[in-house]
């Protein structure tokens, strides 16, 4: 009998270490997650707030500030940039700038994006902010703004610094930002195995992407790598499937090999088990909204943003309520000007919102035509 309760005992064992085992789906990272690219909604996480050092994922805050700067016309891709003495010193991954080398923003953002060019980037630091300790103090506060709460940067290259530090979350939340600020921008250079800088000189340079699994996964197309013997192996990715993009971050890997095998295993774990359910499409629904004072009496409106949510691959929203409220009914009113909101119920107790958008101007009435109006309701 004490031989038989032992076995069930040592088979009861077995299956907890197995299923433990198989829960994690990192098992060789200190910390890790995985990320709706759109909702932000967290569909795996492991240690996700544990301060460590990011190394060279640092650049993808760089990189957002850098993509806003020009979004706020504050910086052009044809800009000129002299290389100063700190920029050129840069130790790690570089292309070697020379002191009082010149370069367009462009070909310093690819620099990098694709070979995380530790020079480059602190050039295009001091382009934006006038020196490097300006442009952290902006990495900080913007941090901070995007709800980072493990994030300290002394730096904007992720070259080691004691206290410059951040967490899987906060990777994962700054890449999402990255590419809603500019995922067109980055993803085009991100996404490339190899190009050229310097292309008319005589000292054209070639740049290798450091992101190996560009060739490995599927539908891959980002973002950042890093190592450095304080931080171990790191790296932040995104990649896309039917519609679902996803951000994988893993943190302090042991070697490459591992880096790849959990950053994979967390997005088949997302494609796997996670889809896009959409109930109503960008620009889909089509609602009349009535206007009061204005010419046209009435308006077409529509939803700014996709009403969808991600679902478990079981599951499907099903519409419970609608409700539409109205900020604006009074002319004047501007075609894609937000005029109200609209919320969705779900059955499962979700909820789903979007801005609504005027389709068409509606000009407010004056005198003459409200007077006209006046008297045909009273006569008609």
């Amino acid at each position: 009998m004490k031989r038989v309760l032992i076995l069930i005992l040592c088979v009861l064992f077995s299956c907890v270490s197995v299923h433990a085992e198989e829960s994690d789906l990192t098992p060789s990272a200190s910390s890790s997650l995985l990320m709706d690219a759109e909702s932000g909604q967290i569909l795996y996480e492991k240690n996700m707030h544990e301060p460590l050092y990011p190394a060279s994922m640092t650049k993808m805050m760089s990189l957002y500030l850098v993509i806003k700067a020009i979004h706020d016309e504050k910086l052009d891709w044809n800009d000129q940039v002299v290389a100063s003495k700190h920029a050129a010193g840069m130790g790690g991954s570089q292309i070697y700038l020379e002191e009082g080398e010149v370069m367009s923003v462009l070909d310093l953002f690819k620099a990098s994006t694709v070979a995380s060019a530790n020079d480059a980037i602190t050039a295009l630091a001091e382009k934006v902010s006038g020196t490097e300790s300006t442009f952290v103090d902006l990495m900080n506060r913007t941090a901070a703004e995007f709800g980072c709460q493990n994030t300290t940067f002394k730096n904007p290259t992720g070259l080691h610094e004691e206290g410059h530090v951040s967490s899987a979350y906060d990777m994962a939340l700054i890449a999402k930002n990255l590419l809603s600020e500019g995922a067109d921008d980055v993803l085009k250079y991100t996404s490339l195995m190899e190009d050229y800088i310097r292309e008319d000189t005589d000292h054209r340079f070639w740049l290798v992407n450091t992101n190996k699994m560009l060739r490995s996964y599927p539908g891959l197309d980002g973002l950042k790598t890093g190592y450095t013997s304080q931080s171990g192996y790191c790296i932040t990715v995104t990649a896309v499937k039917e519609g679902l993009r996803l951000i994988a971050v893993v943190m302090k890997e042991p070697d490459k090999a591992s880096r790849t095998k959990d950053a994979a295993a967390l997005l088949d774990y997302g494609f796997a088990n996670y889809h896009k359910d959409v109930l109503i499409k960008v620009n889909e629904l089509s609602e009349i909204m009535s206007v009061e004072k204005g010419i046209p009496e009435s308006i077409q409106i529509t939803n700014a943003d996709e009403l969808g949510l991600i679902c478990r691959s079981d599951e499907k929203m099903i519409e419970m309520n609608r409700q539409v409220v109205f900020s604006r009914t009074e002319a004047p009113i501007l075609e894609n000007e937000v005029v109200g909101h609209i919320t969705i119920e779900l059955q499962n107790g979700r909820t789903v919102s979007s801005d609504l958008i005027a389709l068409q101007s509606s000009h407010r009435l004056t005198f003459w035509p409200i007077f006209k109006r006046c008297i045909s309701e009273m006569l008609f």
